[in-house]
């Protein structure tokens, strides 16, 4: 929540402030981007193997811990080439990503893991209710370039905070001999063995994990500069419209989680899967500020659904998504196989913001509109080959 309230007050506008302040191409806001992606993707698998040999809580502080100093070199920047280490530093603490969705995996009663999951990500969203609106107008006063360097001084301390509060009260879920029994038989070949090993849903949430990343990295990035740049929305406008679709999404998380416990993991997949494109192409379709407000209501519900979306909890994230992976993988090999999931979706998406930016500079329209494209080329393939075990354990019987 602390990282939610003054992220935001920045990141929305990132791209805007390399483009409007430090004067950046568009396709070096998508070079940016593709840098901060590799950064990542080279920390994911590391990460989550890491935290199946150390514990969870080691590598959820130091990742944390980093978070602090890579906003320095942001504000600090006279041009965008002094950003790319504050990126490739903010994207090295995504090691700890893999640790942290196991560490709330592990925490949870196995019974009502949706239920549970979806009741975190409403809790844990209920700042994005209000801060993106909240932002806007704190852009639209203070100024673009002011606005984003304030906001990022703020957020240090929020990682300073948030580091000190997840040392002392984190508690290790995984077990002295669950760690002893991986530093004893772990290596290379037993990463790749644990992931051969797993349900071919694993293999089909990783297909629909690519197109997801793929498609909404490609459009991400420029999304906040098309409305304010092409459809003339304001900050504020464009804040609201983030603000209405969060407030929507987060009382849905546990209604996600609960359809998720009660019927099907799959059922809340779909239905965010198939409604995300809509995120994009609603700016390629729409100016009426009236209309695309109703338009935005329907991304809520897409992200409230979570079935990995961004506002679900990020491309391979969400209440139905995080339990039907802990459904189907061992605690021992969780970590390991969420990173390795990262990574490889990763690798594969790895030129889209680039691309995106390349095409933004000609016609901005064709980023969005072939972003969203790709985007829904995951809902065939969970159609298809997305199952819930337990489901269908039931049909069996």
């Amino acid at each position: 929540m602390l990282y939610s309230i003054f992220n935001n007050l920045w990141n929305l506008w990132w791209s805007l402030y390399l483009i409007n302040v430090l004067h950046t191409p568009a396709s070096i806001v998508g070079l940016i981007a593709t840098i901060q992606n590799t950064s990542s993707i080279l920390f994911q698998l590391p990460g989550g193997i890491i935290s199946d040999r150390i514990g969870r809580k080691k590598v959820i502080i130091v990742g944390t811990a980093m978070r602090v100093i890579a906003p320095i070199f942001m504000v600090t920047a006279t041009s965008w080439e002094w950003v790319i280490p504050g990126v490739v530093l903010n994207s090295l603490s995504s090691i700890y990503m893999p640790a942290f969705n196991a560490i709330i995996a592990e925490s949870l009663p196995k019974e009502n893991r949706g239920t549970a999951f979806g009741a975190y990500r409403m809790l844990t969203s209920l700042p994005s209710i209000f801060m993106p609106v909240v932002s806007g107008y704190y852009i639209e006063r203070m100024g673009l370039e002011q606005g984003v360097k304030i906001g990022l001084l703020m957020f240090i301390g929020a990682a300073i905070i948030a580091t000190v509060v997840r040392a002392i009260y984190l508690v290790e879920t995984l077990d002295t001999e669950q760690v002893k029994e991986y530093r004893e038989k772990e290596s290379f070949n037993g990463l790749i063995q644990a992931f051969k090993g797993q349900h071919k849903t694993v293999y089909a949430m990783l297909l629909v994990a690519i197109f997801s990343s793929f498609g909404v990295r490609m459009a991400s990035s420029f999304l906040s500069v098309y409305a304010v740049d092409y459809v003339g929305l304001t900050t504020t406008q464009y804040g609201l419209l983030q603000s209405l679709a969060s407030g929507i999404s987060a009382p849905l998380f546990l209604v996600s989680g609960m359809i998720a416990d009660r019927y099907n993991r799959v059922i809340p997949i779909l239905l965010a899967r198939a409604l995300g494109p809509i995120d994009s192409l609603n700016l390629l379709f729409l100016d009426n500020f009236n209309h695309l407000l109703a338009a935005y209501g329907v991304i809520g519900v897409a992200g409230g659904l979570g079935g990995g979306r961004i506002r679900g909890g990020g491309y391979m994230g969400g209440p139905a998504w995080n339990a039907l992976i802990a459904d189907m993988v061992p605690s021992r090999d969780r970590g390991k196989v969420m990173g390795l999931m990262a990574t490889i979706s990763g690798v594969i998406s790895l030129p889209a913001s680039y691309i995106g930016g390349s095409i933004y500079e000609s016609d901005p329209y064709r980023t969005l509109f072939t972003g969203a494209i790709i985007e829904a080329l995951a809902i065939p393939v969970i159609i298809l080959f997305v199952r819930d075990p337990k489901v269908s354990q039931k049909v069996t019987d």
